[in-house]
């Protein structure tokens, strides 16, 4: 595209998250008629020595613990796993974690509840499985069901997979061998480690740069002190075997918000995801995609980015640098052909390192999330990445990418994505971690 991300030149400018927009930083800090209000819960399947983490039993208990948050105006707009429970990682306590994200239009005394607002509720539906590896194809079958069922107001948030773990503390060890890593990996440390704020948020840097991510030099990216970051499922140079899944351990879900009538209905669709990544052994160790390119086009059709999927496990011996193509599935309010009378959306997508001590999340998109909703962000989508690494102090770090938008209010409508990604300004956020 004829620009591209710069390296880093500082081992000490180290950035926990990048942010990539249509918009330059000033019309992403404009106020618009709309703020939002959010609250992030974090789950659990394990016992948690962490109060703060909602202990289940399964994906489908997340159901009544949010109902409190429904009858005041919250609705659920994401759910994701933090960790990936890819090979090995199926062990570790993070990767039996889900994040939920719930949001709700903040009121103002200029703008008040309308009357008769309808209030959805959350539905979480098991969805058996005909085939044994979740691929584009069976999604795309999945997604013709979640079409059906949107007729019948039926508002589709997204798919979840659960993995059932061996029962263990959190902070305890598993029964097949691997205690020694696990419990490096799960260390807890009296330092704290500081979140990402509103002040690291405002110091972010302007830059002339592509819509496009790349994983290369992360290595640099993520450092606690003079180490740089290994990778989770490598230990001492030494490649961990992967723990193979048992048949049956996995189950899919599909999550809904559920309106009484259907006056309203929705309709998915399919868009191409496309990432590049390489391999250190079987593990994916850098990932490289042009995010406003793949999304800027439905966005500017109105849709809006409400899932995603990447079959991101790899065939024995197939360790070669390849592209993994997955799906972005949109959504499309009211019948019609998609784009037709409907206003366009600007887009922001954050790659986050999110770090985690155990079971407690210690810097992750929160509060950036919190900063943005006063300007009218939605988030819709959050899409873990198998990019793992640990540092020094035995922390886990993960790559997830958030997806937010809000319609465009500006004269000119959402640029193309051969415009946007090199005439208009996108954004770095660079925060120096406290090591």
């Amino acid at each position: 595209m004829g620009c591209g991300l710069r390296k880093l030149e500082d081992p000490d400018d180290s950035s926990p998250g990048k942010i990539f927009s249509t918009l330059k930083r000033p019309q992403v800090e404009t106020k618009t008629e709309s703020a939002y209000e959010y609250v992030l819960l974090d789950f659990t399947l394990e016992a948690s020595s962490n109060p703060e983490v909602i202990k289940i039993s399964s994906v489908l208990d997340i159901t009544s613990k949010v109902e409190e948050y429904y009858s005041k105006g919250y609705v659920v707009g994401a759910i994701h796993p933090i960790l990936l429970p890819i090979g090995h990682r199926r062990n570790f306590p993070a990767s039996h974690m889900y994040r939920v994200v719930l949001s709700r239009l903040k009121l103002s005394q200029k703008h008040a509840a309308p009357r008769g607002q309808r209030h959805p509720r959350l539905v979480i539906e098991e969805c058996p499985l005909t085939h044994e590896t979740l691929t584009n194809e069976v999604v795309k079958e999945l997604l013709e069901k979640v079409n059906e069922a949107a007729k019948r107001g039926k508002k589709f948030v997204g798919f979840v997979t659960q993995h059932f773990p061996q029962p263990k503390a959190c902070n305890g060890t598993s029964t097949d061998g691997n205690a020694e890593l696990e419990s490096t990996l799960g260390r807890r440390h009296r330092e704290p480690r500081r979140r990402i704020s509103d002040e690291d948020y405002k110091n972010w840097n302007e830059r002339s740069l592509c819509g496009h991510s790349s994983e290369s030099g992360n290595e640099e990216e993520m450092q606690a002190e003079s180490g740089l970051l290994q990778d989770a499922d490598f230990q001492f140079g030494k490649e961990v075997s992967s723990v193979k899944p048992q048949e049956g351990d996995d189950k899919l879900y599909t999550v809904f918000n559920v309106f009484d009538d259907d006056s309203t209905c929705w309709t998915y669709h399919e868009g191409i995801l496309s990432v590049k990544v390489t391999r250190k052994g079987p593990v994916i160790s850098t990932l490289e995609a042009d995010w406003l390119e793949l999304t800027t086009f439905y966005y500017k059709q109105g849709l809006s980015l409400t899932d995603s999927f990447v079959h991101w496990e790899t065939s024995k011996g197939d360790y070669l640098p390849k592209s993994l193509e997955g799906i972005f599935i949109y959504e499309e309010e009211g019948a019609g052909v998609p784009g037709s009378n409907r206003k366009g959306n600007d887009a922001i997508v954050v790659e986050q390192w999110t770090v985690i001590e155990g079971c407690e999340i210690k810097t992750d998109y929160g509060p950036l999330l919190h900063t943005l909703a006063e300007f009218g962000w939605l988030l819709t989508c959050v899409l873990p990445t198998p990019i793992v690494r640990h540092d020094s102090e035995g922390n886990l770090a993960t790559k997830q990418v958030v997806f937010l938008q809000r319609p465009v209010i500006w004269n000119s409508a959402v640029q193309t994505p051969e415009t946007s990604a090199c005439l208009q300004p996108n954004f770095l956020l660079t925060v120096s971690s406290d090591n």
